[in-house]
């Protein structure tokens, strides 16, 4: 299953808009918020149409799991369900069972999980954790509009940080570019993003920046920035692209026809079947891409001829400025 799904979701008093484009999507926000009532009124719809009194407009295939169906085993349903957008309702415990992440992984569909708690046996992107958000009623429209927002889609914060020291996820390919460039800084491994956090703890310096691949950080951004926020003697910033792969295809180092489309429609090439988080996907689409060039690439060694002076500057070129400027002395 790829591509991206727009629903449209609608009773007499209120109108949910919103569109998926990864094969995991978070919904989290304080109750309250709609998270219970989008599900129900997509069940019920799916149980008896238009007899429900809502309205679902949507070109995909979808189902929702509710609590009350606890005697009905995830298990036996969802196996039986492909190419399928999956809702799931909060307090589903197995969504934090290896069991399920294994069934994710393999099963190619999307599935969109409601809960507070991170999922930290499944690889999700910064960028599909949303909280729903009311706008009111507009001039277009007769009901109250409610849509999704991302939560965390506000950083680099690098403010007065003079980045002494700088973390990265990896210890491979992208660790050894950043030691390259991070000259004047001392680099760490966190060996993974597991341990970037415990990391950020065991350092000491006051200027840190902590790299990780966004495209699979989603389980651990909440505690990452809720240790940051207590920080009172320390400035620490966090950077989280989707990829390093992502960040050399999108340099330009590499020609393809096909690359430019790629990049600004992952969803419509990205098969969740193939590619658990779209970190997988532009790391074997790079791989591919580079084979047989003088940029071929192994994420285990990196290639000298990423480490030449013109495809650094290419590279360092596509960082945000907030990070280019405090960090290097590259001028594109």
């Amino acid at each position: 299953m790829k591509g991206s799904y727009h629903f449209r979701v609608k009773s007499k008093r209120a109108l949910f808009d919103f569109t998926l484009r990864r094969n995991i999507t978070v919904i989290k926000g304080d109750s309250a918020t709609g998270k219970t009532t989008l599900l129900h009124m997509l069940y019920e719809y799916l149980r008896t149409g238009r007899e429900s009194g809502y309205s679902v407009s949507t070109d995909a295939a979808y189902y929702v799991y509710l609590r009350q169906e606890v005697g009905m085993r995830w298990q036996e349903i969802f196996p039986r369900l492909k190419d399928t957008i999956i809702f799931i309702e909060e307090n589903n415990t197995f969504v934090f069972s290896q069991e399920f992440a294994a069934f994710v992984r393999d099963s190619g569909n999307y599935f969109v999980l409601v809960t507070r708690a991170p999922l930290k046996m499944l690889p999700y992107s910064i960028h599909e954790i949303y909280e729903i958000l009311t706008a009111g009623k507009r001039a277009d429209i007769k009901e109250s509009y409610h849509y999704f927002r991302e939560m965390y889609s506000n950083y680099p914060v690098v403010e007065n940080n003079r980045i002494a020291c700088a973390i990265t996820e990896d210890s491979n390919a992208g660790f050894q570019f950043f030691a390259h460039v991070l000259k004047d800084s001392k680099l760490i491994s966190a060996g993974g993003n597991g341990n970037v956090l415990s990391c950020l703890e065991q350092t000491d310096s006051a200027d840190t920046l902590a790299i990780v691949d966004g495209a699979a950080f989603g389980a651990m951004i909440e505690s990452c920035l809720e240790y940051i926020k207590v920080q009172t003697n320390r400035r620490i910033a966090l950077w989280m692209p989707e990829s390093f792969e992502y960040l050399i295809l999108k340099s330009g180092v590499i020609s393809s026809r096909e690359l430019e489309d790629i990049l600004a429609s992952p969803w419509n090439y990205v098969e969740a079947r193939e590619s658990e988080s779209w970190e997988r996907f532009f790391t074997q689409l790079l791989i591919s891409l580079a084979k047989d060039t003088p940029f071929q690439y192994s994420k285990q060694t990196l290639n000298p001829s990423y480490l030449q002076d013109r495809t650094v500057r290419k590279i360092v070129d596509g960082f945000p400025a907030a990070i280019k400027n405090r960090l290097f002395d590259f001028q594109a």
